[in-house]
């Protein structure tokens, strides 16, 4: 059984410390980014999972999730936001872009746990298969080739063509 990674994306070194601990505590295997710039030079297709924080420095996590989502490689790993944007609104715009959960600062490990578990159990069954059409997201996925029916995109191997 292959351990499930988790990335977090926080600029808060030590609330990042904490969760780091208390993950894998659980079993996971966890690394931490202080920084949206920090977590983009991680292989991050290798994440079964990604706690990202909206306001940080110069790439917010809005734009970082964007960026995974954009990309046919890194799309489909799940996110869950963890953040002090507290509004309805802020959690509408959070699961529009994608997100699989929203998590509102400040929250117990307990609570990010369970979160993290329930997404994780969510995700993990759809993961193995090789040709895919996901009503979530309009995607048909084969291989390396990807066709975004909502965007009309498609790409190659990551690569837009």
């Amino acid at each position: 059984m292959t351990t499930e990674r988790i990335l977090i994306v926080d600029d808060e070194e030590t609330l990042c410390e904490v969760l780091k601990l208390n993950l894998e505590n659980e079993g996971y295997d966890v690394d931490t980014a202080f920084s949206a710039e920090q977590a983009l030079t991680y292989d991050l297709k290798e994440y079964s999972l990604i706690l990202l924080d909206i306001m940080m420095g110069e790439i917010s996590g809005i734009k970082m999730a964007k960026m995974l989502k954009a990309d046919v490689a890194t799309a489909d790993i799940p996110i869950i936001f963890c953040t002090a944007r507290d509004t309805e609104d802020d959690m509408i715009m959070g699961l529009n872009l994608g997100a699989d959960d929203y998590i509102m600062k400040p929250y117990t490990v307990r609570n990010v746990i369970a979160r993290v578990k329930s997404v994780l159990r969510r995700t993990s069954n759809h993961k193995n298969t090789n040709n895919t059409l996901s009503e979530k997201s309009n995607r048909l996925v084969v291989d390396g080739l990807c066709l975004d029916l909502e965007f009309k995109r498609c790409t190659v191997d990551g690569e837009e063509v």
